[in-house]
Formats: structure tokens, sequence, C-alpha cells
């Protein structure tokens, strides 16, 4: 329900403000009229000097400085985007570090913010197994370390109880930044892609959208809900891949079959739920929502 938001004195907290997904967010919430705070472990290119903008370089494990931040800020909305994810760029991505990141981490942020207006950022992920068409309601099976610790963060909340919500997010990309979306049909960016029978589809989203929805979200009651996030049509692998072609990527296309793909699947699956058969399911089914 959309309500009416005094933009003057509405403050936005933003964790992972360094992030993708998160500088995009601040100019969102900056545009609007809205001030935010950005925490993130390094410096956001925005700096100090922009109006209503205000930064700190933390690390989420440290809840006294978390703590210090919201008593000395009227801040009166959280979106918690920080997270640890299947990237090149982080070094350590052992188990313990998925679980400091994206679950200690997590609560230590819902449990200061815990009177706030709390926005969690999770991910399709958390469903990991599931078929079928999936919702906000549908019961999870995730199989990644990143979808299960995700999940686990969900969970926290939703005991927690408050005034939240949670988006799942579909993969996001951008213009400038595709890596997450390209896993779909190139085997080696830019010149290896591939194709499964004629082609799939699958749910993306593109960074405006998830823009956008956030920024909403601002000028909402929070209900507790979860929501799937997702652009309103699908990512098609067949057009996506003659636009390479055409642009002078994908010079080679390996297609294979789909049944051949669907017996892969199969035999791997014999071989127990792991993230190699999970990757395989994305290809066999991928995933359909509300």
């Amino acid at each position: 329900m959309m309500i009416l938001v005094d933009i003057e004195n509405t403050t936005v907290l933003v964790t992972g403000a360094s992030g993708m997904i998160g500088r995009h967010l601040v100019k969102g919430l900056l545009e609007k009229g809205y001030s935010v705070i950005g925490l993130a472990r390094r410096k956001t290119e925005l700096g100090e000097e922009i109006k209503n903008y205000k930064q700190y370089v933390i690390d989420l494990a440290d809840r006294e400085v978390l703590e210090n931040i919201f008593a000395d800020n009227n801040i009166t909305h959280i979106i918690h985007l920080a997270a640890l994810a299947h990237t090149k760029d982080v070094i350590d991505l052992s188990e313990a570090a998925y679980r400091q990141a994206n679950v200690i981490n997590a609560q230590n942020v819902f449990e200061v913010t815990k009177d706030t207006n709390i926005l969690f950022i999770s991910t399709v992920d958390v469903f990991g197994f599931t078929k079928g068409v999936v919702s906000g309601e549908t019961e999870v099976h995730p199989i990644s370390i990143y979808g299960k610790t995700k999940a686990e963060a969900e969970e926290i909340l939703k005991k927690q109880g408050g005034k939240f919500n949670i988006y799942r997010f579909s993969p996001v990309y951008t213009e400038e930044v595709k890596r997450d979306i390209q896993k779909r049909y190139y085997l080696k960016y830019p010149d290896w892609a591939y194709i499964v029978g004629k082609g799939s589809e699958y749910e993306v989203l593109n960074i405006k959208k998830a823009v956008q929805v956030m920024v909403n979200w601002v000028s909402t009651e929070p209900d507790g809900m979860i929501r799937v996030i997702k652009d309103e049509h699908r990512l098609e692998t067949a057009k996506v891949i003659e636009h390479e072609r055409k642009e002078g990527r994908a010079k080679h296309v390996l297609h294979f079959p789909r049944w051949m793909v669907v017996c892969g699947y199969v035999v791997a699956r014999i071989t127990g739920k792991n993230k190699y058969t999970y990757l395989l399911s994305k290809a066999v089914y991928p995933l359909r929502s509300e």
C-alpha cells in the first residue's frame, strides 16, 4: 500500500552501497530526494561531497560501530543489500565466509535496526530444485551455499518480525555488467556460446527495475510479505545469441539437444543434489514465478 512519505524527513540506510546494485540504488534514492546513508567495506565514488549523502566504511561484523551509526542518525528505512555472492572478485569463498557475510552480518543489521522499516534483498537461489511456478510463499530447497545462507537470513528476519519485506531478486544485470546472466548462454565469454535445444527462457532483472522497486518500497507500508522480483519479459537465449553474433561476439555456438541435457541431468542427480546438478537443473527446468 502506497503511503504519503515526508521525503525531507526520510533517511534510508543502504548496506552494500559500493556494490553494483548498491551504487545504482543510492543514486536512485538521492534523485528521488531522500537522504541516504551508505555502508560499505570501501568508499563509493559518490564521496562525502554529495548533498544528502553520508557514507561509512565499516565491517558489518562490528556490531558496536553499527549501533553507533544508528544512534547518531535518524534512520527511517533500511535496505539490506550487503552479501557475499558467487563472484570472482572475492578471494575467500569458504562456507565460513558466506555464513559471516550472509547470516551473521545480516542478523547484526536486523537486530540493531529491528524497530525500523527493513527491506531485505534475497535471491531466487533459495528455491533450489523447486519445480513448478514459485512465489514468495513457496517452500524453499536451496542447494548452493549462497542460497542456503540467504534463506537462513530470511528466517532470522521472519522470526524477529516487525516492519519488513523480503524481495527475492532474479539475476541482476546492467547494460555494462551481464556476468550473472551470461552464464545462461556463454561457456566462455565472448567467443564460446551455447544453446540448449531451440533455446531457453530465463527470468532475469534489469538494474533499472531493481532500483525502481526498491525506491518505491520506501513509500509503502511494510507488510511482511516475500516477493519474487523479475523483468516483465524473460531473457530468450536464442535471440540473445543472435544479437551477440551480430555484434561480433559468440563466434562459436555449441548446440546441445535438450534430450541430451535432460539425460545428463538425470544421470547427475543419481550422485545427489549438489552444485553441479543444480547448474544443470537451471538449464533443464528454468525457474518460473508468479
